[in-house]
């Protein structure tokens, strides 16, 4: 036994024929009751399991209503947006919506730095030139 991986255990699931997945005893608590037959129907009870809609409601919610903090930077500002965007698996949301909501949570004086960097008003640029604008800015300060 203790030759063995610590993730080796007892129970075995075969999400497709011919395949297998080897689960520990203590992945019980994480059972996904009912049958389930394909790939699309385990994501939808992982998914409805492991990120209830009231969850993803609230983080949508919060990437819609987001503003820069006061005295936070245009980098720390746009890694707190993509961490937001992370946590929320499945926004559904475009590059253009993106930077559109970031665009539009900054302080006027940032919203002046990036249209200066852009040359220009920042939100004139293509949603991928923008996305890339700021990851510029981004990788110049870390």
């Amino acid at each position: 036994m203790d030759d063995e991986p610590m993730w080796a255990a007892d129970h075995v699931v075969a999400p497709t024929p011919g395949s297998a997945i080897t689960i520990p005893e203590t992945a019980n608590e994480f059972a996904i009751k009912g049958t389930i037959e394909t790939w699309d129907e385990l994501q939808t009870a992982f998914i409805s399991r492991f990120f209830p809609p009231a969850l993803f409601d609230r983080l949508l919610g919060e990437i819609r209503a987001f503003s820069q903090h006061e005295n936070e930077s245009l980098t720390d500002a746009w890694l707190r947006m993509k961490e937001m965007l992370r946590n929320c698996h499945g926004h559904n949301l475009s590059k253009g919506n993106i930077i559109k909501i970031f665009y539009h949570g900054l302080s006027e004086i940032t919203q002046e730095v990036l249209n200066a960097a852009a040359g220009g008003i920042f939100l004139y640029k293509t949603p991928n030139q923008a996305y890339q604008l700021l990851e510029d800015k981004v990788l110049l300060k870390l």
